[in-house]
């Protein structure tokens, strides 16, 4: 893949995104980055990775109107997904198909750029905060989240056991990507060498709340790269799977259902 990491997601895969996974998580992770960011009305800013735009939409409504908002994101079908939520919301959104290495955008453009859980899929990281920094204005910030090793997301720690398990050691090793820059020692080096200065790593644990644990795994696995691997199952394996999540998750269930935590890290960094 052109400067693409191992999460791509096709067909009706963005569908099942924004019905499974910002619900369950993601929306609560994006609120969460932009309050972060302390952005302020008429500022430019960019969303890294922007997949169907959970946080760029939490930016607009940071910035307003009289602000500029883009989504960039090399995953097509993600976008066309964005373009669809912000069309019929009335959103002013650029929504921008490009690869992070090459942002087609002017030296110091934004005030602010933003990356949810992007920076653990491009090949190359540093090339990445290079471009992300060429792009950020000279008394900007830059707001990037990735997630702690995958022990620290109990839901997530389960699903790939089950995937090396009954799918594939590749299905397991593309969910395992999302944690490969897990802790601080990993991650600070690389903001150092692009010559970002990190103000501030802040530990943030959330919950992973959904009602129906087995209609989240049936439709969370459709917003995967594995799906179509998942669903080649025989049904009773299938079955199989979803026995073995619940068994290693019941700690964390309640009367409203899943409440998993999951950890991340995010860093604020400036030039």
């Amino acid at each position: 893949m052109n400067n693409q990491g191992g999460w791509q997601l096709v067909g009706d895969a963005p569908e099942a995104y924004e019905k499974y996974i910002v619900p369950a998580f993601s929306g609560a992770w994006a609120k969460d980055i932009v309050e972060r960011a302390a952005l302020k009305k008429g500022e430019s800013v960019i969303d890294v990775a922007c997949g169907t735009g959970i946080v760029t939409r939490h930016v607009g409504a940071c910035v307003g109107r009289e602000g500029r908002v883009v989504g960039l994101d090399i995953n097509q079908v993600m976008l066309d997904k964005a373009r669809r939520i912000s069309a019929a919301a009335g959103w002013d959104v650029e929504w921008k198909h490009g690869d992070i290495t090459r942002l087609p955008f002017p030296d110091g453009m934004f005030d602010a750029v933003l990356c949810q859980q992007g920076l653990q899929y491009f090949p190359d990281p540093h090339a990445a905060l290079m471009e992300m920094r060429r792009v950020l204005a000279s008394d900007g910030r830059m707001v990037i989240s990735v997630w702690r090793p995958i022990r620290y997301s109990p839901f997530y720690a389960t699903l790939h056991q089950v995937l090396e398990k009954y799918v594939s050691a590749d299905a397991a090793r593309t969910l395992a990507s999302a944690y490969k820059l897990g802790d601080l020692d990993s991650i600070k080096p690389i903001f150092e060498a692009a010559e970002l200065k990190v103000l501030r790593a802040r530990l943030v644990i959330k919950q992973m709340r959904c009602p129906s644990l087995t209609e989240f795994f049936y439709g969370g696995m459709a917003a995967s790269p594995f799906a179509e691997n998942i669903m080649a199952l025989d049904d009773s394996v299938r079955d199989e799977m979803l026995r073995t999540i619940k068994r290693s998750v019941s700690e964390y269930m309640d009367d409203d259902g899943l409440a998993a935590p999951m950890e991340a890290y995010v860093l604020t960094a400036r030039k």
